[in-house]
């Protein structure tokens, strides 16, 4: 499946270029998320504005980090920050106490990671339908409930792809 990082001629929809993305990213952002390295976060941020402008790019439209955090309100936006701080202390603990302590931050890294590309993800498309403006309260709740849910799904179907992949490069 081609994706054009410029407007392209396709015969997807833009909604499945769109989540796309932010399926690609996601992975991208867990992957990042999971390397136990103090500010890893700031990585995360530029993954996930690119994929802003490549969701925005699929519906023809531009999408800023503003509009996202202007659609999250206060309440959404200090959580958010609030988990950012918490993995990069986490991160520092795991460096403190050793190789028992990494394997947790890296899963938690690489989890909160995720959730958050994949709620940022699902909250920018859900601006791009609904014409580029920022979300009312309700509609982002709505948005980021469903987002939670659909993530486990995403992982669980990621994890049942790779182990479907490792079986299948494993000798007979």
């Amino acid at each position: 499946m081609a994706h054009c990082l410029q407007p392209c001629m396709s015969t997807e929809t833009p909604l499945l270029i769109a989540q796309s993305h932010v399926r690609r990213f996601t992975l991208l952002a867990m992957a990042t998320g999971a390397v136990p390295v103090p500010s890893g976060s700031a990585a995360i941020v530029a993954e996930n504005t690119v994929m802003l402008g490549l969701i925005g790019s699929a519906f023809g439209q531009s999408i800023s980090p503003g509009k996202v955090v202007a659609s999250l309100g206060t309440l959404g936006t200090v959580n958010l920050i609030g988990r950012t701080l918490f993995v990069e202390g986490a991160r520092l603990l795991g460096w403190a106490s050793g190789p028992l302590g990494l394997p947790a931050v890296c899963v938690l890294g690489a989890a909160t990671a995720g959730l958050q590309t994949w709620m940022v993800g699902q909250l920018a498309i859900a601006i791009c339908e609904g014409g580029g403006e920022a979300l009312d309260a309700n509609t982002s709740e709505n948005v980021v409930r469903g987002a939670h849910l659909s993530f486990e799904a995403f992982r669980a179907q990621s994890s049942s792809e790779r182990r479907s992949r490792g079986a299948q490069s494993t000798p007979s």
